[in-house]
């Protein structure tokens, strides 16, 4: 017995140091996958001002366990927020023309810069539904007086020059990308005879500068006509439109009419809405399209009314009010359901298009990073394309001297006499969103608490981690980038340079 009981706790003393070797040869083994994991790389791309960075990569980046910092942008990919849409710019009369005037090399760079893979990869787009400021003059599709039928309605004035510009852009993105171009559509103001004056402009500002009541049917008609020539005449799907675009600013000098929030509420659940629900049924509706500073009152009012609501997909806005990022989320909150799309920005044209003003390229990345934190699902600028005046428009002094009108500004200006092409700062700062956060990703948790820090996040639908981290400071910033996604952590040190933006991605 003696021997036997000898023999067996041997043999389970061979069994325990068995188990215990392979107990610390797992933990090791899954130790080490935890450090392969976590010790990932990250692709880093910045812009500076002071140096020739421009969208340029930089050395990769390496991960590692969590570290002391005294900054820290935290990223949270469990945590998600909107669906994004997409980025763009406006094919306005004016840009078209500019394009026009630059030789085949030039025009191949232009949709090379914007819709490429190695450009801007935009998406989206917004395209004036007749004439608006950047126009070369004032224009529609039916100017024959009572013509409540629209039996002379044609878009041949788009095709010398709008069309063509748009049908490059396409094929431009079919080069590398099976998405499409999603266009929005906006109207400036009906053809005259439509109008209470019988004028495209608004001669007493608001004062009755709308619709007359027995051509409210042939305008909704209007827009459906349009969509259909497009698609018909020129081979191109309208994504969707927008009621009017700002119906509260009542321009003296350009193309423009007037809706209150009521006015154009009633017009969408009676007249645009039914019609265009049943010519083009996949066709996006959008409301308001002007400044942040009334959207709230805007939804409220379309939104809460169940005959209008149904028709309308999202929100547009603007930027020219200021910030007011509050409101968009407080749109959001009300009406989560309603996505809420960014279609118009632009700034003060460049004195010196050669010597761009940084500030305009923080301008646009705060405004946009902003727009994302709060709810925003896409970004639409104004004029692709301008000249050395920031034009051509139709409104106001030529000679871009005066204090009313002076011209506008433009991620790419164009001097067409010697054949040049300039980047503005913002092109590259706009960039560094666009080209990186594809339609479909996701927005994510990301924060950070500095006075010269700005980030936003998020997650594509190749599952890549995007941050972008914008320094608009004097002073260069280290900061510690902490992903606490799930159980596990992964850390690395940034230098953001004084007046920079950079964009990180990872798996």
């Amino acid at each position: 017995p003696a021997i036997g009981t000898y023999t067996y706790c041997h043999k389970q003393m061979i069994m325990l140091k068995f188990n215990l070797a392979w107990w610390l040869l797992c933990t090791l083994c899954v130790a080490q996958a935890s450090r392969m994991e976590t010790a990932s790389t990250a692709e880093w791309f910045r812009t500076a001002q002071g140096t020739s960075d421009r969208l340029t990569r930089q050395h990769d980046l390496q991960f590692s366990a969590d570290f002391p910092s005294t900054i820290t942008v935290l990223i949270n990919r469990s945590v998600t927020y909107q669906t994004i849409e997409g980025f763009g710019g406006a094919f306005t009369e004016s840009a078209s023309y500019v394009f026009s005037k630059l030789n085949s090399t030039l025009q191949s760079q232009v949709l090379d810069m914007y819709f490429s893979e190695e450009g801007l990869r935009y998406n989206m787009a917004r395209l004036p539904i007749g004439s608006c400021d950047f126009s070369l003059g004032v224009y529609n599709y039916d100017n024959v007086s009572k013509d409540s039928n629209l039996d002379h309605f044609s878009i041949d004035h788009d095709k010398q020059l709008i069309i063509p510009f748009i049908k490059q852009a396409i094929e431009t993105r079919k080069k590398w990308s099976n998405s499409t171009l999603n266009i929005v559509a906006s109207p400036w103001s009906p053809p005259y005879w439509m109008k209470q004056l019988d004028i495209t402009y608004c001669v007493l500002g608001c004062l009755l500068c709308n619709l007359r009541d027995e051509y409210k049917a042939t305008w909704a008609l209007y827009f459906s006509k349009f969509i259909s020539a497009y698609y018909a005449e020129a081979g191109i799907d309208i994504w969707g439109v927008t009621v009017q675009n700002e119906p509260g600013a009542c321009p003296l000098d350009y193309e423009g009419m007037h809706f209150t929030p009521e006015t154009e509420r009633d017009f969408l659940k009676t007249y645009l809405g039914p019609q265009l629900s049943k010519d083009h049924p996949k066709l996006k509706i959008l409301i308001y399209d002007h400044n942040k500073d009334h959207v709230v009152e805007w939804a409220k009012t379309i939104y809460t009314d169940a005959d209008a609501t149904k028709y309308a997909w999202g929100t547009a806005m603007h930027w020219y009010s200021g910030d007011q990022f509050d409101n968009l989320n407080t749109t959001h909150f009300l009406f989560p359901d309603k996505p809420i799309l960014a279609t118009e920005a632009t700034d003060p044209r460049e004195i010196d298009p050669k010597h761009p003003l940084w500030s305009h390229g923080e301008h646009y990345a705060h405004d946009i990073i902003g727009d994302m934190n709060n709810w925003v699902v896409g970004f639409i600028d104004w004029n692709l394309l301008l000249d050395m005046l920031g034009g051509p428009d139709h409104a106001g002094p030529k000679e871009c001297e005066g204090p009313i009108k002076c011209g506008s500004d433009a991620m790419l200006l164009a001097d067409a006499e010697n054949q040049v092409v300039y980047p503005q700062v913002f092109y590259y700062y706009v960039g560094h969103i666009s080209k990186f956060v594809s339609r479909g990703s996701v927005r994510i948790s990301s924060s950070v608490f500095n006075s010269t820090l700005e980030c936003t996040a998020f997650l594509t639908p190749l599952k890549q981690v995007v941050v972008v981290v914008m320094n608009t400071g004097d002073q260069p910033i280290t900061f510690k980038l902490l992903d606490t996604s799930g159980n596990k952590q992964q850390a690395v040190k940034v230098t953001a340079l004084a007046h920079s933006i950079q964009t990180i991605m990872y798996s």
